[in-house]
Order: C-alpha cells, then structure tokens, then sequence
C-alpha cells in the first residue's frame, strides 16, 4: 500500500475509530480484518480483492472464474455477487467467511450487475444473450429475464419500479426503461455512441450517462428519458454516479486519469482529482465524504476525499481491477439459499433451502451443514424435472417438476450424500453433512 500524503488532521488517530465508521458506513469494525470491506473484480487475475476499510490493508484474493467483471453486494453487507464474462457465471461470496458458497449460470457473457433498493432482488446484465435477468437475492433463483440488445450495465429505481438498461448492440445503442409491474419495455432512447455507463440519483428524478467518443456527462429527466444538460469533463468518461446525499455527481475519466466532481444542484464542474491510470469504477462511502476508485491501467485503489479533492492514499491491488463495492456494514446472517464458510450452512429455524437450477442442473448448495433435526427443503427452481435422491438409497423424492418442493429432516449426525437420478452423470450431486 502506498500512502500518496499523510493521514493529516487527526485521519491517522481516527482511522479506526470515526473515520473507519464514515469508510464503512457507520459501521465499527470489532478487529482488524473483521469489519466492513472493499471488494474489487481483479479483471486480470480471476479474483476478487478484499480490503479492509478500516486500515486499507489488502486481506485475500478469491478466486472466481475467469473474466471478473461485475461486483456488487447486498445492501445488509451480507453477499457479494460477481460476474465473470468469460465464462457465463455469476459467483456468489459469503461476505462473513470470504468464500464462495454459490454459481449462479446466467448466459454468454454477464456484464453489469445492480442491487434493487430493498436488497431482495440483483439484476445481471447478459450482454452476449440480449438479456437482464431478475435473480432472487437469497435463493439465487433466476425470477425472470428481459429482452434488451447487448446490456450493460443497469440502474434500477429507488421505489422499485422501473430499470435502466445502457444497451450497446449495433444500431440499437441507448437506455432502455423497463417496467418492473410487467416486464414491458417502456421506452427505449437511441443514441448515436455507445452508452458506457448509467446512473440514477438518490430520489429517482434524474438519469446521468456516459458515451463512448463523447467528452461528457448527459443529465436526463428519468420519467421522460429527456435531455437536460450536457456537462464538458476529463477524457473518455466511464462510471458516473451521484454521492449518496445526491449532492454530487462523480465520473472517472479514463485517458485523463482523473475524476470529475460536479455539483448536482447546478451541474457545474466543482473539481478535478488526478487518480491512478485508466480509473474505472466509483465507490463512494455512505457519508458521501470519500469515494474508492479502481485504476484499471495501475493495479491500484485510490481513496478520494470529496471535500479536499485529493487522493488520501491508494492500494496496491491484483491485475487490472475493474468494479469495486463498499460494504456498508458488518455482515449480517442470512435467510435460505447458499450461505456459511466454503458452502456451509448452519440451520436457521431449524429449516434451510437447497435450490435446484439450471442449465446446467446442479444443486446450490451442494455441500451444506446442518444441526440434527433439521429439515431441508428442495425446491425446483429450473426448467426440467429432478430428483433427490438419497447415495444409500435410505429416501427418494420422486420426480419434483418446476416449482415443485421436496423435504427431508435429518435426526442424526452423520454425511449423506445425494444425487439426481436423471443427471447424476452430469454431476448433480450433492451432500448434506449433520453434525
């Protein structure tokens, strides 16, 4: 980690205290390396890096399928989703245990990912299908999928009934605005460049974007998707976004190796930052005092401070890191679904879910760990007709079509393995272990 100028005005006494709480959110970290954390998609190595947002030290590397791309984190601090474009997933982290507990397949190259206002739904961009998919958050279920020419990268409305959609296909280049009621396509704005990034402001009203060949922020009206403002910046603009209190609007430009500070009440230029190289993605602290940007060309992590418009200190990172998200608190327990150090679980209520999806068919969790008593419930989430069934033959649950449930409770400590009968050779096995 290189410290760029010193911890000036009381910032190295309060790192830990004041300071970490404003990095993070509010949220105090209990020990170093166990509070709130930065995680940044490590585009050149296949991984994702974990910072501590308290010391800024770099914690581990996880590995995630080749292409990391897209990274976001449920707003309780709870999950991380990554998308990795080369190989058509989107990886699940337990943020409590840093590992990955799920997969979630989603189609030729998964681009942008977005988490809607409650934290109950994250959209994926899949650019090479022409479509956005709607995945439940906690049972990583795919709810359902839109049609939008080659996505990108997606903002979803505070109130939770519309999405943006940046669509680069040739000769269907712009923002689509989708509605979340029934699924339609609203309206669709053409443009002439290609749409690099979208963004909406804290209460919904205004839509900011980026184009490619085009020096500048476009500032919309999101009802009517018209033109309000064009605003001159650095060069080749990439992520934009407004600050949490919707005071400002940042934007990192990529071949001047800067930031962009706008004044959002007047749309006029507040200051420039000078950053790493090729800056690529905006996270700013929930306070809206300082903003982490990953610079793609320095393998690197800047920290901005807002108010004095310098660089507090940057990070050394792993290869090319592209996306980056803030953790705005420690993370929380979660409900169902994929959770729990290396693929486990313990037993939440007595009752935890294991999903059944598709292609290619497969059991999330396959590896789970339960208390005795416990009662596990399969439910078919995919497209084909399933089976669970015990390794020993011990119980069977018949053929569970789409949308259809099966259980089992577990009285004994022991492992048990389980598999489905029809895809058992393509790998749809499973284990529960009851301790």
């Amino acid at each position: 980690m290189e410290i760029r100028k010193g911890w000036r005005r009381g910032f190295n006494a309060a790192v830990s205290l004041g300071v970490a709480a404003a990095l993070a959110g509010g949220a105090l970290p209990a020990a170093a390396g166990t509070g709130p954390r930065v995680y940044v998609a490590e585009f050149g190595q296949n991984s994702v890096g974990v910072i501590d947002a308290a010391t800024g030290s770099v914690l581990r590397h996880i590995a995630v399928p080749p292409g990391a791309h897209g990274v976001v984190i449920l707003s309780d601090g709870s999950r991380v989703f990554v998308s990795s474009d080369a190989s058509s997933v989107i990886s699940v982290i337990d943020a409590r245990s840093d590992a990955v507990v799920g997969s979630i397949p989603t189609g030729r190259q998964p681009h942008g990912l977005a988490v809607s206002a409650d934290g109950k739904r994250v959209y994926a961009s899949v650019f090479g299908d022409d479509q956005v998919l709607e995945i439940d958050a906690r049972t990583l279920a795919v709810l359902r999928t839109f049609e939008v020419p080659a996505p990108h990268n997606i903002a979803p409305s505070p109130e939770g009934e519309t999405l943006f959609v940046a669509a680069q296909k040739p000769q269907k280049t712009g923002i689509a605005k989708i509605s979340l009621r029934d699924g339609s396509m609203q309206a669709f704005l053409q443009m002439e460049t290609v749409p690099r990034s979208i963004n909406l402001s804290p209460d919904g009203a205004t839509l900011v974007a980026t184009q490619f060949d085009r020096n500048e922020v476009q500032v919309y009206a999101a009802r009517t998707l018209s033109l309000l403002r064009r605003v001159p910046v650095g060069g080749a603009p990439h992520h934009v976004l407004f600050t949490p209190d919707g005071k400002r609007i940042l934007v990192v430009d990529q071949t001047t190796n800067d930031m962009t500070v706008i004044d959002a009440s007047t749309y006029t230029v507040a200051k420039t930052v000078s950053v790493g190289k090729k800056p690529h993605w905006i996270a700013p602290t929930a306070d809206s005092r300082y903003a982490y940007v990953s610079d793609e060309g320095s393998n690197q992590v800047s920290l901005v401070d807002l108010e004095d418009g310098d660089v507090e200190r940057t990070i050394a990172v792993g290869g090319a890191p592209r996306k980056i998200a803030l953790q705005a608190a420690t993370s929380a327990s979660t409900e169902g679904g994929a959770t729990g150090e290396a693929g486990d679980q313990a037993a939440a209520g007595k009752k935890v879910t294991v999903n059944i999806q598709g292609p290619p068919p497969r059991f999330v969790p396959d590896a789970l760990t339960i208390d005795a008593g416990t009662t596990v419930e399969w439910v078919n989430n995919g497209r084909g007709v399933h089976t669970v069934t015990d390794g020993d033959g011990a119980w069977d649950s018949g053929s569970i079509s789409p949308g259809e449930k099966f259980t089992h409770m577990f009285s004994r400590p022991g492992t048990y393995p389980y598999y489905c009968i029809p895809h058992r050779a393509m790998g749809m096995t499973g284990t529960i272990i009851v301790r």
